[in-house]
């Protein structure tokens, strides 16, 4: 099979102006057999007559429409139900391809037929477009584990690393596992923790082949406030964990405390006094071996030292 249809989902919700870009980057791909998906999850803004549009341009483009606004993860179940491709690819509506994504990430899928599971890094964008950061560091690091277990103690104690605007997966994972209705935030994450604690095989493309826009006029669901978005990810953890005993996977049964730990210390950082503090002895009595609290530590004090001695007090002194 030298040129399988690929299916490449984008989910939508109110985006009339960002769509497009998605859209053509995908339409600008060296690979041209594929065909897109756009789910309208219920869009108020003229996001549908665009959509509309972009189907009567070029008949690879179809879409579907949820009169209620039912989320990301329910959304793009929608879209990889109707999926044709051999292989499915989702894109964010408010990001950009790289030209060469789907070409790279199929010759991974040809070179290890055992691979169900392919993505990139990103590269995080301001609002200008201009290179800010890469994401996840592990994959510029060259160190992204290829044990499925591995991979698993990796996002269940140090958060999603893996870009969900970025993955492509073989038909064969079609319906066996699909995103979480709930949460909204996080919902990636809990699927490629479900894929990798069932033995899913997933390679890593150090290369980004996506641009994620990160500037100040960012929007969507993780723009949300921080409360908002912790509470979603501690749910995340917890469906983590009944998933695991429902399965009777047992052998991650040791990291539950530490998953927890490492959240609450992950959210600790967005809070200077008592109440950062309560978190990371909060964390210690979780797990008191961890050799995160020590750098947490270090890195709060270096915080409150900053706040103390700040330019302006310096400049006072002198």
């Amino acid at each position: 099979m030298q040129k399988p249809l690929v299916s490449v989902v984008i989910a939508t919700h109110n985006r009339q102006d960002l769509l497009p870009q998605a859209v053509r980057s995908i339409l600008d791909q060296t690979y041209q057999n594929f065909e897109i998906v756009i789910v309208d999850d219920a869009s108020q803004d003229v996001t549908p007559e665009v959509i509309r549009g972009l189907t009567e341009s070029d008949p690879r483009i179809r879409s579907i429409r949820s009169d209620k606004n039912i989320g990301p993860g329910a959304a793009r179940n929608l879209g990889i139900a109707l999926a044709k491709g051999n292989f499915v690819a989702i894109m964010d509506d408010d990001d950009l391809a790289d030209p060469h994504r789907l070409e790279s990430e199929l010759e991974v899928f040809f070179r290890e037929p055992e691979v169900m599971l392919v993505f990139s890094s990103i590269q995080w964008v301001d609002d200008q477009l201009k290179p800010v950061n890469l994401f996840p560091g592990i994959l510029e690091n060259g160190v992204f584990p290829s044990d499925p277990n591995d991979v698993f103690r990796l996002l269940y104690l140090e958060s999603n690393k893996i870009p969900n605007t970025t993955i492509m997966i073989r038909r064969e994972l079609v319906g066996r596992y699909v995103y979480p209705e709930t949460p909204w935030i996080g919902e990636d994450w809990y699927l490629f923790m479900q894929l990798a604690a069932a033995g899913v095989r997933m390679r890593a493309i150090s290369t980004p082949l996506v641009m994620q826009r990160r500037g100040e006029n960012r929007t969507g669901l993780m723009a949300r406030p921080r409360d908002f978005v912790f509470q979603a990810q501690r749910e995340v953890l917890r469906k983590t964990r009944e998933w695991l005993s429902r399965e009777n996977i047992r052998e991650f049964d040791s990291l539950h405390k530490h998953a927890l730990a490492n959240q609450i210390l992950r959210e600790s950082r967005h809070f200077i006094g008592l109440k950062g503090i309560a978190m990371i002895v909060q964390a210690f009595f979780l797990w008191p071996g961890n050799p995160k609290i020590r750098e947490q530590i270090l890195w709060y004090l270096n915080k409150v030292k900053t706040k103390l001695t700040g330019p302006e007090r310096v400049n006072r002194n002198v």
